[in-house]
């Protein structure tokens, strides 16, 4: 007669799913805390302004500007100068600053 093998059966201590279950929630809070602050500095960020005055300056030679599309495609465009855009935003203290958009 042979005697059948020993089944260990592991059992989980209750502290250790209390601590699982507290750095869950830990960790979840933290995650949802920092998108919500970085969420509200995103939103600061977005300005809006009135275009005031728009220059153009001329390459010595037009250039060839290869772009590159979010679908893969490259297009090539010649191009003789750059645009430059004086924009004035007004800010949350009630004055306007100005700023170079290229």
């Amino acid at each position: 007669m042979s005697t059948p093998p020993r089944v260990f059966k592991p059992r989980t201590p209750v502290s250790f799913w209390i601590k699982s279950i507290a750095f869950a929630a830990l960790a979840l809070g933290f995650i949802l805390f920092a998108t919500w602050k970085f969420g509200a500095l995103i939103t600061d960020a977005k300005m809006t302004g009135t275009v005031v005055s728009k220059e153009h300056r001329p390459f010595e030679q037009a250039e060839n500007q290869i772009t590159l599309n979010k679908d893969g495609s490259v297009r090539n465009d010649r191009v003789d100068g750059d645009y430059i855009l004086q924009v004035e935003v007004p800010q949350p203290d009630g004055s306007k600053k100005t700023f170079t958009v290229w």
